[in-house]
């Protein structure tokens, strides 16, 4: 990140009238809340806003503000020519904002903020810094820079943001100064507590079910390094299809075992779509396993999609 890149996308902001703000395809928290916290930003700027995403947002985060205003839409039909600016948040590249290889991105203005060092810069415009912890981390800072009033509800969203990809502040992306920043949230009237229970302690029975069954087939690779699940689909379907099965399931168990570097969780989630998980341990790079085979994310969770 430079000195000239918030204030290069400020000005880029101000000219623009009505603005389109993404969800990647299967959003996250981090995106979800990215994308929720730069709605609320510029509708404080008296700007028309619109969020939208390839792919249903999290039920379970129903409780943010302006959750509501997410459309869901297919990008190879949506009509793009009312909005002169698109923002593009937590999305390493073309694909990941629309959801498939063959859907282009809209022909306007492009921003670019992102978090993923896999980013490859296809905005006008890309502020794009690996060392934050979540996107949401980087548009706290972004937004202190530009004079946003933090209020309540931005620091609730901006939070949720942080807490969804340092998995809780366990995930060793969280740094001194994303403690800071998350201290700061919470001084402004965001409820860690409650957002801890929201987001991680209030699961359905299905999905409770499903990790019974998951830990009962989880397999020790013969080398010791890494654990594995794998769910076909029709124990999927059987067990009530719960939503986000893959990366719960992933973030809750596949770093429990003791002397291993990492694990994966495969789930067919219909037939012949295989969601993939992983997370790491240890001092292990998984998402070069996720990008080889076509998906991405970090060091410590990453996940991959095949058909």
């Amino acid at each position: 990140m430079t000195y000239s890149q918030p204030a290069q996308i400020l000005e880029k902001i101000k000219s623009a009238q009505n603005i389109l703000v993404n969800c990647h395809k299967s959003p996250d928290v981090d995106s979800i809340s990215s994308a929720l916290s730069m709605c609320q930003a510029l509708v404080k700027m008296g700007k028309k806003v619109s969020v939208i995403s390839p792919d249903a947002p999290l039920p379970e985060l129903s409780f943010l503000p302006c959750f509501e205003n997410i459309k869901v839409i297919d990008y190879a039909n949506f009509d793009f020519k009312q909005y002169d600016l698109f923002v593009v948040l937590d999305s390493a590249n073309n694909e990941v904002v629309t959801g498939s290889k063959t859907n282009m991105l809209p022909n306007m203005p492009t921003l670019v903020i992102d978090h993923h060092r896999q980013n490859t810069n296809f905005g006008e415009i890309n502020l794009v810094d690996p060392e934050r912890s979540a996107t949401a981390e980087l548009l706290y800072l972004l937004f202190q820079d530009w004079g946003i009033t933090v209020d309540k509800d931005l620091s609730t969203t901006l939070l949720t943001g942080i807490l969804g990809d340092t998995g809780a502040f366990e995930f060793h992306n969280t740094t001194p100064r994303t403690l800071q920043v998350a201290a700061d949230l919470m001084l402004k009237g965001a409820n860690k507590d409650e957002l801890l229970v929201k987001i991680f302690r209030s699961r359905s029975i299905d999905l409770l079910k499903f990790w019974g069954y998951a830990l009962d087939k989880m397999q020790l690779d013969p080398s010791g390094k890494f654990t594995w699940i794998a769910v076909p689909y029709s124990v999927f379907e059987n067990l009530g299809k719960p939503q986000k099965a893959s990366s719960v399931t992933s973030n809750l168990f596949s770093r429990m075992v003791d002397g291993t570097k990492f694990g994966i969780v495969m789930v067919e989630e219909s037939p012949n779509f295989l969601k993939v998980s992983l997370r790491s341990r240890e001092d292990f790079d998984v998402s070069k396993i996720a990008t080889s085979l076509g998906g991405g994310g970090h060091e410590e969770a990453s996940a991959v999609v095949i058909v």
